[in-house]
């Protein structure tokens, strides 16, 4: 029977176990340090040995100064403005560093990640970019990545030990909602993504403690979810414009169903305050109000932590939560008094 170790990389946190001392101890005493006492250290060299352990390449090379190898970003398409951004903000941190950038796609398709996932990995990657399409985790365990670094772009790690990238969306929608509230607008819709996934959940969740703040009665048919598509999301606002009742503002909580709202205010004959998130030049050039990120410094600070992580492995696991912000431009910003006299409060 084959050794099953032959079909696998195995990991420093094996070695670890298998030696009982911590990771930390291990990467020293592969590093030769000092502070590595000496029957800890045969205690360590007989589990690598026994185990077949072998460092990471890449990593090792980035420990002693060398800068070469590769890191993959997962991303869900090419046509996600902001994944875009992260995209180029990271290849240009991961340039400096001596590092290239793998980029592989899901196609939209959260089925595809774990073949995604395990593509770059057997092309020995020495790192992981991933923002995911969904809330699985399962296939970016230490045991199915090898012990590459991974670190998380977006969405949290959901019980893994990995690095996170993340913006502070529910506090930006919270703050847009007060606005739209302080300007008299009582009924609000608010406009998501599919609601079993961790970004629209946390915008809602800013939505809806706005509303609670403010002693605002939560209307359930005003908060449409699971939207997919920008279409989709025009047509689920045509029909909440036709009810007896229709909201007088609007947010949209992504750049796809921010679109699809966009185009529909500028074709419907029904005013109403929009507040967007994310943007594009044409948005913003139409004095769309926004929720905004910065996606270049997501990808930078993604970047910075994977290079960290490689140097390092026995850092602890970081979150570092970068600001989302809203940006005034005008859409956002019409009092409920100032719509169509025949608009109903």
């Amino acid at each position: 029977m084959p050794d099953e170790r032959a079909k696998r990389r195995v990991t420093l946190r094996e070695v670890a176990r298998a030696a009982g001392v911590s990771t930390a101890t291990v990467t020293r005493t592969l590093q030769h340090s000092p502070r590595v006492e000496e029957a800890t250290r045969n205690r360590v060299l007989a589990a690598v040995e026994e185990l077949g352990y072998t460092p990471n390449p890449m990593a090792q090379g980035l420990r002693d100064g060398r800068r070469d190898g590769a890191v993959g970003l997962v991303t869900s398409g090419f046509t996600n403005v902001f994944q875009a951004g992260v995209a180029a903000g990271a290849e240009r941190e991961l340039r400096r560093a001596g590092l290239q950038m793998i980029i592989a796609s899901t196609d939209e398709d959260p089925g595809r990640e774990p073949e995604v996932v395990r593509a770059l990995i057997d092309r020995r990657v020495s790192a992981l970019l991933v923002m995911p399409d969904s809330d699985e985790r399962d296939h970016l365990a230490p045991d199915r990545t090898f012990g590459t670094p991974v670190v998380m772009v977006g969405r949290p790690a959901g019980g893994l030990s990995a690095d996170l990238v993340t913006t502070d969306d529910d506090a930006a929608v919270q703050e847009a909602t007060k606005r739209l509230i302080g300007l008299g607008h009582r009924r609000i819709a608010a406009l998501a993504g599919l609601r079993a996934t961790f970004p629209a959940r946390r915008r809602l969740e800013g939505f809806h403690r706005s509303l609670a703040g403010a002693a605002i009665e939560d209307e359930p048919h005003l908060v449409v979810s699971d939207l997919a598509t920008s279409e989709q999301a025009r047509t689920a606002l045509r029909t909440l414009l036709r009810t007896p009742d229709p909201p007088t503002a609007v947010l949209g909580l992504n750049l796809g169903i921010s679109t699809g709202i966009l185009l529909e205010r500028l074709a419907g004959a029904t005013p109403f305050a929009f507040i967007g998130f994310d943007e594009t030049e044409v948005s913003a050039g139409l004095g769309i109000s926004a929720i905004v990120r910065d996606p270049q410094d997501v990808g930078r600070q993604a970047a910075r932590l994977a290079v960290a992580r490689l140097t390092e492995p026995a850092l602890p696991p970081q979150t570092l939560t970068l600001p989302s912000r809203l940006v005034a431009r005008g859409s956002g910003e019409i009092p409920v008094d100032e719509l169509a006299p025949g608009t109903k409060r």
